[in-house]
């Protein structure tokens, strides 16, 4: 018995002393990790993902029979103004847009037979059509407002490289780089184009195509037109980086314009009767006038 507990106290000691090794070295058991909240979520995620893959799998090609070429190529142009988002195709666009319609129709018919909702089976349905739509829709507006604002510091620095000696191609490459975003990400693929021997008109008008934004179609217009002409590259990024801002501050102005009577109109529809609301309460407290007066009850 007392060998029993000499081996037990022997033991707790080596493991504290481990224990005591493990925390002042800073090493970590491997085995005794727990897996954290994000590996759980990028788990969850990816089962969800896979779902909808193999369900798009399926329902996409029938959904891309019945959409016309037209409707292809704008869902492909959009994907392109959002930066293809987790590298979506349009046939997996598509195919969660089918998937979706076909989850949101089987809550409908849930709703149907369990509460009579008869709405619920025509309307889900759409609404689950247009569901990825308004998602891609938020991305693109997102994505687009970033290369806006980022845009006009991204010229001013590749003005800057350019004066320094450095070839307008690879200041857009260092630049791009070093800034990174989402107007680095279109300039990498017009560079990458390049690369594969597309001419510099074609890559940067194609950049243009892909996305909406005016401040990235004036850039493009700027540089072709700086390079049929041959003017200077570095002052032509400056001058546009000073008018891009000027005018993403005189939209500032305008949208602070139009947001006054905005403001004004909320105020007045439910500030004020709320306001007006709570004196008359209050009044009507204060004088201890029985309702009962008023319907023949008092």
């Amino acid at each position: 018995m007392a060998l029993v507990l000499g081996l037990v106290a022997a033991g707790t000691v080596l493991v504290a002393l481990k224990g005591w090794v493990l925390v002042r070295t800073g090493d970590v058991i491997p085995r005794l990790e727990l897996p954290s909240m994000s590996m759980v979520a990028k788990r969850r995620r990816s089962l969800v993902a896979a779902f909808f893959d193999a369900m798009g799998g399926r329902l996409g090609p029938r959904a891309l029979a019945v959409l016309g070429s037209r409707r292809i190529h704008s869902i492909r142009r959009r994907l392109g103004a959002a930066g293809r988002p987790g590298g979506l195709t349009a046939e997996q666009f598509v195919g969660r847009k089918a998937t979706f319609a076909v989850l949101f129709e089987v809550l409908g018919v849930v709703l149907a037979v369990s509460r009579g909702q008869l709405w619920a089976v025509m309307v889900l349905p759409v609404a689950g059509w247009f569901w990825m739509d308004g998602w891609l829709w938020l991305v693109e507006q997102h994505r687009q407002g970033q290369i806006e604002r980022n845009l006009p510091d991204f010229l001013d620095i590749v003005a800057v490289t350019v004066g320094a000696g450095l070839g307008f191609r690879a200041a857009l490459a260092r630049v791009a780089e070093a800034q990174g975003g989402a107007i680095a990400e279109e300039i990498m693929t017009a560079l990458h184009q390049l690369d594969l021997g597309v001419t510099r008109r074609v890559a940067f008008e194609d950049l243009r195509e892909r996305n909406p934004s005016k401040a990235l179609s004036q850039f493009v217009t700027a540089l072709l037109q700086a390079e049929e002409l041959g003017s200077p590259l570095s002052a032509t990024l400056v001058d546009l980086a000073a008018t891009m801002r000027r005018e993403a501050a005189q939209e500032a102005r305008r949208r602070a314009a139009r947001a006054a009577p905005r403001i004004s109109l909320v105020v007045t529809l439910l500030i004020v009767p709320g306001s007006m609301i709570l004196m008359f309460v209050g009044l009507f407290l204060s004088t201890n006038v029985h309702l009962g007066r008023f319907v023949g009850n008092g």
